[in-house]
């Protein structure tokens, strides 16, 4: 397939799993996993099983029931406790189990944000300036066009949540029960804003880098750093960051590390002090 058919945008999105297929035996298996990231033809996935690069497994997406075949292209990460990252592809194009609209990439676009249709509940990962997103933050909706609806809806962050058995309050934003298996991903992650902005770090050595977020939440965000931060360590950040306004630094703290999209990517959580 060609290169640019797949090109999408990603963004990190905890989805629970069904993944089935056929061992180097011939025995058929089902487990249970997750997603960390989704785009329109693939994801990376976390699952007890061991996979084999080039296996054809298929994958079921729990909040939904859609279900595709799927190409595993390869280990992610290292396993621990028996437990492993895999990258995935779709072997379909036309195939998107997500329930995700992934418009093309837009490039000069400064910001990425996963937005709920209010009237028909479709949900699309918007491709936003920062003047949009203040509007959003400040009023709650912004008004966009809806290809479902035919017509300019309101949009706002979802608020369905993507566990299967979530509870009221739950879906509302508050915490979930801690829930310690080895295949469940911080299911936290499902309650904040799937959001990419634009976002200065300053350490306390006064070295500065431009990255983006990965996801946002009233007390602090996520974001993703080829460089390297250790947990507990202060920084002064900036986020959304906007070369041409004056927005003052917050102070915040790293308080978790987590494996990249990438060999030397780490994505760390920050929380504000």
């Amino acid at each position: 397939m060609e290169q640019d058919q797949r090109r999408s945008l990603r963004i990190m999105f905890s989805i629970p799993v069904v993944i089935r297929g056929v061992d180097e035996e011939g025995n058929g298996f089902e487990t249970n996993g997750r997603t960390i990231t989704v785009n329109l033809h693939g994801a990376r996935i976390q699952a007890e099983h061991l996979f084999r690069p080039g296996q054809t497994i298929r994958v079921i997406n729990q909040s939904n029931g859609a279900e595709a075949a799927f190409h595993v292209i390869g280990p992610l990460s290292p396993p621990e406790d028996q437990v492993g990252e895999w990258g995935i592809e779709c072997l379909r194009l036309d195939q998107n189990i997500w329930a995700i609209d992934f418009p093309p990439p837009d490039e000069d676009s400064a910001a990425h944000i996963l937005l709920e249709c209010r009237h028909c509940l479709a949900l699309t990962l918007q491709s936003l300036s920062l003047v949009e997103v203040e509007v959003l933050e400040t009023a709650g909706l912004l008004t966009k066009p809806c290809a479902h609806c035919g017509k300019h809806t309101p949009w706002g962050y979802p608020l369905r949540s993507f566990e299967n058995g979530a509870s009221q309050d739950q879906a509302a934003g508050n915490e979930p029960a801690d829930d310690d298996s080895p295949v469940s991903m911080d299911r936290r992650k499902m309650y904040r804003k799937q959001a990419q902005l634009p976002v200065r770090v300053r350490d306390y050595f006064g070295e500065i880098e431009l990255a983006r977020t990965e996801n946002i939440s009233h007390d602090g965000f996520c974001f993703s750093s080829f460089r390297e931060y250790h947990v507990g360590q202060g920084i002064v950040v900036i986020c959304p960051f906007d070369a041409a306004s004056e927005k003052p630094e917050a102070r915040a703290r790293v308080v978790r590390i987590e494996s990249g999209s990438g060999p030397e990517r780490h994505v760390y959580g920050v929380r504000y002090e």
